[in-house]
């Protein structure tokens, strides 16, 4: 059998076919990478949308007929409107696992357990109520790219240039999915939001913890799970919003599409001789660490903080014995002058500097 057999299907909308942007111009990526292309076209369906799912689905179920699909080893639907749930449905009836690109899912979508992928939905979209699409995405743990005033299309009344923009971003972030790679960029205020940790998994299980104890730091059992609840995930939410707002600085790693490692400094020097910029947070997915992720979200931040007049790096670090090691590994050693509202906060961290 021959190696790395690619297959994508399209499964579009009921009125958007695979002549439209969306789907047209991410079948061009696709087939940039070499993957057999099949594209579903429905015909007569019914304008009952329950009635439409369930033909729209036997049409896709003749069109797929034949296809092999242990030969492939990567197999990729894309989706749009009640393709999305088309596309679910027919991978749960023939037990098929595959990557997905979701275009405008429907609230049905859910009701098919999708598997992993990317999805997009516009907060103006008639056919999809996204607190709805909020609260699914977020049960489902489904990253969700949720673009603000714009419709079922993914499009803006009357603003080409927009249109565009928005266009040009989907297509990138659809071809990071594709490509399967690993991209870092800076974070704006306006795209932290807690559908952008979807994907993200923070749960670290810590047996042992770094303790100053009688002046001197030993390690000591201290078994615990570290994860985030929803109000954790708000939390951090207003605060990367902040950090971002205020002048500070908030990079991304994002792996296929989805945001798998991020880090922030505050603005404002502090200290003597205001030598010190905040490193406020450094998180990596749990899948993805000792990958080199967090080597480089810290670089890109000790980099930034140079740029803006520090001398110095300061971190409030994890006591657990794998994150001080991670931190020790960069060059991090005990902060000269500790930084009390930190001390006070988290009595249990370990106070750590970075020499620019």
């Amino acid at each position: 059998m021959a190696k790395d057999m690619k297959i994508a299907v399209f499964f579009p909308g009921i009125g958007y076919h695979c002549d439209k942007p969306l789907l047209y111009y991410s079948s061009k990526i696709i087939e940039k990478y070499r993957y057999e292309v099949v594209k579903i076209v429905y015909k007569g369906l019914s304008r009952s949308l329950d009635e439409a799912f369930q033909g729209a689905l036997e049409q896709a179920g003749k069109q797929l007929e034949g296809i092999d699909w242990a030969a492939y080893d990567d197999i990729l639907f894309v989706s749009k409107s009640i393709g999305t749930a088309v596309a679910c449905a027919y991978a749960a009836q023939h037990g098929i696992r595959c990557r997905n690109i979701y275009y405008t899912p429907l609230a049905q979508t859910f009701g098919f357990e999708p598997q992993p992928g990317l999805m997009f939905h516009g907060t103006d979209d008639p056919w999809a109520d996204t607190p709805a699409i909020q609260e699914k995405c977020a049960e489902a743990r489904q990253p969700l790219r949720l673009i603000e005033n714009v419709n079922h299309s993914l499009e803006a009344k009357d603003d080409i240039q927009r249109n565009l923009h928005i266009l040009q971003d989907v297509m990138e972030l659809t071809e990071e999915y594709v490509a399967g790679t690993l991209r870092y960029r800076e974070l704006r205020e306006e795209e932290i939001c807690q559908e952008l940790f979807g994907g993200f998994i923070r749960r670290q299980d810590v047996v042992d913890c770094w303790r100053r104890e009688e002046g001197k730091w030993v390690v000591k059992p201290d078994p615990f799970t570290d994860d985030w609840t929803k109000e954790d995930y708000r939390f951090l939410v207003s605060c990367l919003k902040n950090t971002a707002r205020t002048g500070g600085y908030v990079y991304g790693a994002f792996y296929c599409g989805a945001l798998k490692g991020f880090v922030s400094v505050e603005p404002g020097l502090f200290g003597g001789g205001l030598k010190y910029l905040d490193l406020s947070c450094l998180h990596v997915s749990r899948e993805l660490r000792s990958q080199g992720v967090g080597r480089a979200l810290f670089q890109a931040a000790a980099a930034w903080a140079k740029e803006h007049g520090a001398a110095r790096l300061y971190i409030s670090g994890h006591s657990a014995v794998e994150t001080q090691a991670f931190y020790k590994s960069l060059g991090c050693v005990e902060a000269q002058e500790y930084h009390q509202e930190h001390v006070e906060k988290e009595p249990y961290d370990c106070q750590l500097e970075y020499v620019l």
